[in-house]
């Protein structure tokens, strides 16, 4: 009687659904989880930004592998320095903004960005990618083959520590003096729409300035020949 008595109370308790709350249950069921499509672009940012600062980096090392960072005329040439230095910069830097600007409006388009923000991030690229340019051409303008290898390994520590954290520190110091990882941050931070992005944005003015200096210094510096160089390089030709 008494195990009567409880099940017929606990039976009362028991919900009474319509036939309406019945659909909406079973559509509740079949679907239990709806993918918020905001949250999963957002977490595509640092993939994003690590890729496109990479790839503007490692296109403008290619190029500099192909183009002359010093020509071959430096010191026979009657033209100016700057006029030296513009002609051999503006065809990489040329590259080196348009690539940013196809990158920048792929990622727009992947991250479904607004339409400003999608323009904002295609002009911040090509700015990057400029300013990738004189760094690289600094480096192998200066150095020759070990500025390229300074500039690989730039790029390796940037793509490591932006894929893990588990990572050497010597990794990560010479990641926190690149332009590279100035870079990647400035751009993640702009995708992102975080704080500290004009911080960020004067530290990649002042690597611009720094490279663009060093860049035409390149190219000006060399515009004489010591007494070896003369004989190495106009007598000895002249004279065979």
């Amino acid at each position: 009687g008494a195990f009567h008595d409880k099940l017929s109370e606990a039976g009362s308790k028991l919900p009474n659904y319509s036939d309406s709350d019945r659909d909406k249950l079973s559509q509740v069921v079949t679907s239990p989880v709806a993918k918020d499509s905001r949250v999963y672009e957002t977490a595509m940012v640092p993939l994003a930004a690590l890729l496109a600062v990479a790839a503007l980096w490692l296109g403008s090392l290619l190029s500099w592998s192909f183009a002359r960072p010093v020509p071959s005329d430096l010191v026979a040439s009657s033209r100016s320095s700057m006029a030296l230095w513009l002609r051999t910069f503006w065809p990489v830097a040329s590259l080196g903004a348009v690539q940013g600007l196809l990158f920048g409006w792929a990622v727009g388009m992947a991250l479904s960005l607004p339409l400003g923000n999608t323009i904002g991030a295609a002009a911040l690229l090509a700015v990057v990618g400029v300013s990738f340019a004189a760094g690289n051409h600094a480096l192998t303008g200066w150095l020759g083959n070990v500025g390229r290898g300074i500039s690989v390994l730039a790029l390796v520590a940037t793509v490591a520590l932006g894929l893990t954290s588990a990572v050497p520190g010597w990794v990560g110091s010479i990641a926190g003096i690149s332009p590279l990882q100035n870079g990647l941050l400035l751009v993640r931070t702009f995708l992102a729409g975080g704080s500290g992005l004009v911080a960020l944005a004067g530290a990649a003015l002042l690597f611009g300035v720094i490279a663009l200096n060093l860049s035409y210094l390149a190219i000006a510096s060399r515009r004489s020949l010591t007494p070896d160089q003369f004989r190495s390089r106009i007598v000895k030709p002249l004279a065979g």
